[in-house]
């Protein structure tokens, strides 16, 4: 029989388990910005006949049905446990990352990579769901941060050991979502179950428009973020080197500034409080034109390490504020709708950003940064002015 638990249970040992789980999730969806980042250059060279764009889709094709699942997740919390919820969600991710080990193909790569988007989908927003279902508000920046950390070493775990295993032969690459199996069954160990959101149906689950605001927001920075996601690993192979360890360990680099924001992110939140968003904007910008304007492995590892600290600190300050704006109940509606909105910018990320680019005379991973840079800087220049108008507004209340 599974184990359920009331708010009038929540006690420490109740938390810890729920912070476990929250971790192992975290762990595993860190894969999602795995993805496949470190065998993009040599997948570039195989499939060259389906031209460099195609192939960058392959890394963020998933969004296509990350955006159906995270549309259904507010209907699903109304008839479904998180815990199952979050289980559905590994299993179709395990599945999907390994299969392209047992067949070789590009279709196959294509389908698996389309499908495996639902199952990020669905337990993505779990997360911020559970951790403002056990805890105030007041702790929840805290648990956002664990959240952040698990998926920081979850990324760095993929990067690393994905390249590890690309260096015996490519195809070994997709072994590394057979995490997503053990994700599984911690899940099932340590979270407790709760009943479905209480509501006659989904549509009672209100939002509002800060979270369509934030919402957007992720649209723009996911757009532009994924100008490092699909390019690094091209950018290295075309200038640097062809061996994907390099990659792996440039990506790792990536997540290990990540998972250092999500270990202090309370800290940093409670630094630039209002202004967190901007920072997090801003940090892209920088490593954008430092790509740009220092040579060689220097720039790359600097660049890497900076768009990790921007992933991380908008996804965790996102997530925060879309927890507190909305009823408890909604809080998973509210995320999907962030992973939605969030999602389209990352599924037509590869489109815009190499039209961009070819306006600057070619399709190149340098041009993309260049538009990536502009756009990063452009962005991070309205929120700040909106941060301010913001922060002048609460002191003069």
């Amino acid at each position: 029989m599974s184990e359920r638990v009331t708010k009038t249970e929540i006690t420490p040992s109740v938390k810890r388990r729920v912070a476990a789980s929250v971790f192992i999730v975290a762990f595993a969806f860190g894969l999602n910005i795995t993805g496949i980042l470190p065998v993009l250059g040599i997948l570039n060279e195989k499939y060259q006949q389906y031209g460099t764009s195609a192939v960058q889709l392959l890394q963020t094709i998933m969004y296509l049905l990350l955006i159906v699942g995270s549309l259904m997740v507010g209907w699903m919390t109304t008839r479904i446990s998180k815990k199952n919820i979050t289980l559905l969600g590994l299993l179709i991710v395990g599945c999907c990352g390994v299969l392209p080990f047992f067949m070789e193909s590009f279709a196959v790569l294509l389908i698996a990579r389309i499908v495996i988007g639902f199952g990020y989908g669905i337990m993505g927003p779990m997360n911020t769901a559970i951790i403002s279902e056990f805890f105030p508000p007041e702790e929840r920046a805290g648990y956002m941060g664990l959240h952040v950390v698990g998926m920081g070493i979850g990324t760095m775990v993929g990067n690393l050991l994905g390249g590890m295993l690309a260096g015996i032969g490519y195809r070994y690459f997709y072994l590394v979502y057979l995490i997503a199996f053990a994700a599984l069954l911690g899940v099932k160990a340590v979270l407790i179950e709760t009943p479905p959101a209480q509501v006659e149906k989904a549509s009672d689950l209100k939002l509002n428009k800060m979270v369509f605001v934030i919402s957007f927001a992720s649209f723009v920075h996911t757009l532009f973020i994924n100008a490092y996601n699909t390019n690094i690993g091209i950018y290295i192979t075309q200038n640097i080197t062809e061996d994907p360890s390099v990659t792996g360990v440039v990506t790792a680099v990536n997540a290990a500034f990540a998972l250092l924001v999500g270990m202090f992110f309370a800290k940093i939140s409670g630094f630039f409080k209002t202004y967190t968003l901007t920072f997090s904007i801003f940090a892209a910008a920088v490593g954008y034109g430092v790509i740009l304007f220092v040579p060689g492995m220097a720039g790359i590892y600097i660049a890497s390490a900076l768009c990790g600290v921007s992933l991380s600190c908008f996804m965790a300050i996102g997530s925060y504020l879309i927890s507190i704006s909305v009823e408890q109940e909604a809080v998973a509606k509210a995320s999907g709708m962030f992973s939605i909105i969030g999602g389209i910018g990352g599924l037509i990320a590869p489109i815009f950003l190499g039209n961009a680019a070819k306006l600057l005379g070619e399709n190149s991973a340098r041009n993309q940064f260049v538009i990536s840079f502009a756009g990063m800087l452009i962005f991070g220049v309205i929120v700040w002015i909106t941060s301010a108008n913001k922060a002048k507004k609460e002191k003069n209340q």
